[in-house]
């Protein structure tokens, strides 16, 4: 009996809790009797770590909220200093005033001074998340995330975390795929991951056979383990085959990705394991994602006039449309592919609607931030004097990634991005996603979503663009109080063909039609 009690305390993750009846308040609790997390729930009671309500419930399937939590976590990690706060929401005769304080002297809590913490609002699954990972010391892993299929919707702050704690196994997905990070996360759930931080960091003491009076047994039974090799094998065997592949797919790309990350992994002794089969396959699945990978520097493909043509038909805003030339221009001194860059701009800024946080005036086509920005609010983001500022800007932030020299002057944050070790690896679009931006689908999309449809877009003849553009840009500046201009200018409109028509941008017709009402 002894052996096997020191063996089953060995095991990581294997929870053996021993708890006296007249100890805890929750042995014979209605809403935990039959609980998935009642061994949880009872470790952090007895541990002083976490406490029901007075009626002697718990509340499992109750939310908690976010100054409870820092309360929880506080007490597991033995945080005691305080730090000089002042949060709006935050005030000294707050019982949780001193949690707060501790949360941020100890880092896990990230808001701005003067700002609202919300404190007494239900924590979610990416905050408890980024809190578990930077008090437990994670490594961030962005890479991981990404086996979520909702990782895009992910806080950029917690995404690393939400990666780090899923490696370690204290918070796993749901059997759909999806982490779910915006979830309000209960106090059962709390409980396990709780409960698995304890026990990690404190040993549990050794059981005597004379201790075992009138005592209650919780046993979780442990995750089977899988070798590497095993794992190598199993994911192989989820990759499609390659008659299957005919575009390059986020969850195709990062699973042949990790493969190919396990098996450069596996010792020779493991590799040994690995059939022939599955090697070959991993190899064929590699050259046929290579082969479809657009580079990042190479000739274009289409002309301006077709750029334009297609910006036009995406609802674009006229600005976009006229920063066209300036791409095609910036891709021919660089050697990158101006379409590219101009695609990525229509991501970034809806075809320079701009209805994120960049603003127009800023002229910022690739939403590039600030030296150090602290989110993703606009102050965070570069200002460039001109459109064409913006252009280059981009150029020269693209050209970290792939090897390009930069052109002229040069951007703050561009000095800091230089230095990352990947500067001048990343020479295909598909590439892109994970470190451009945290989507690991970001790259893949600009091709799937955009790049394909320019290329199908007809070319418009020079002479029906000519005209349609030239009318813009009279609208453009046209004063509303000269009448005889804007009466020319509406008379023009209407003279235009139906296919010169289609190639004056969406707010420009809205222009027209409002100086026409007026």
């Amino acid at each position: 009996m002894k052996n096997r009690t020191k063996k089953i305390l060995s095991i990581l993750f294997m929870s053996l809790m021993i708890f006296s009846n007249g100890t805890t308040s929750f042995a014979g609790a209605s809403d935990i009797v039959n609980h998935w997390a009642k061994a949880d729930i009872l470790y952090l009671s007895q541990k002083d770590i976490m406490k029901g309500y007075p009626d002697g419930t718990f509340k499992p399937n109750n939310y908690i909220k976010k100054a409870e939590f820092y309360k929880i976590i506080n007490g597991i990690m033995g945080y005691s200093e305080t730090a000089e706060i002042n949060f709006l929401d935050v005030n000294k005769g707050n019982w949780f005033y001193d949690e707060v304080a501790k949360g941020v002297k100890a880092g896990y809590i990230l808001e701005k001074e003067g700002q609202n913490i919300l404190p007494n609002t239900y924590i979610t699954r990416e905050e408890v998340a980024r809190i578990v990972g930077i008090t437990c010391g994670l490594e961030e892993d962005i890479f991981s995330a990404s086996y979520f299929l909702d990782h895009s919707e992910i806080d950029n702050l917690s995404l690393g975390y939400v990666g780090a704690i899923k490696n370690v196994g204290y918070m796993t997905g749901y059997p759909d795929g999806t982490f779910g990070p915006k979830k309000q996360i209960t106090r059962a759930e709390s409980a396990k991951i709780l409960a698995n931080i304890s026990k990690n960091m404190i040993q549990t003491p050794e059981i005597k056979p004379e201790d075992n009076t009138n005592i209650e047994w919780y046993y979780v039974e442990p995750v089977k383990q899988i070798s590497k090799d095993e794992e190598f094998i199993k994911l192989i065997k989820e990759l499609p085959n390659l008659s299957e592949i005919n575009e390059i797919t986020v969850e195709t790309k990062t699973k042949t990705e990790n493969a190919r990350k396990l098996f450069d992994g596996l010792s020779d002794v493991e590799k040994v394991n690995v059939p022939q089969g599955d090697i070959d396959k991993l190899l064929k699945v590699e050259g046929k994602i290579q082969s479809l990978k657009i580079p990042i520097k190479s000739r274009t493909k289409a002309t301006v006039e077709q750029g334009q043509a297609w910006a036009i038909k995406k609802g674009a805003h006229k600005r976009f449309v006229d920063a066209a030339p300036i791409y095609w221009q910036y891709g021919e001194l660089t050697g990158m592919n101006p379409e590219i860059l101009y695609i990525q701009a229509a991501k970034e800024t809806n075809f320079g609607k701009y209805t994120g946080a960049v603003r127009p005036e800023m002229n910022n086509w690739a939403g590039i931030k600030i030296l150090n920005p602290i989110g993703d609010r606009t102050e965070d983001h570069e200002i460039f004097l001109t459109p064409e500022d913006g252009v280059r800007g981009h150029f020269n932030h693209m050209g970290i990634y792939c090897g390009v020299a930069p052109i002229g002057e040069l951007h703050p944050r561009w000095y800091k991005t230089n230095t990352v070790k990947w500067a001048g690896t990343i020479q295909y679009v598909e590439d892109l996603g994970g470190l451009w931006a945290p989507n690991r689908d970001y790259g893949i999309s600009i091709v799937r979503d955009y790049l394909n449809d320019l290329y199908k877009t007809a070319v418009p003849s020079q002479e029906d663009l000519y005209k349609a553009l030239q009318l813009s840009n009279k609208v453009d500046e046209v004063a509303e109080d000269d009448i005889f201009e804007v009466t020319e200018i509406i008379s023009e409109y209407d003279g235009l063909t139906y296919a010169q028509k289609t190639l004056v941008p969406y707010n420009i017709k809205d222009r027209v039609e409002q100086l026409r009402r007026e």
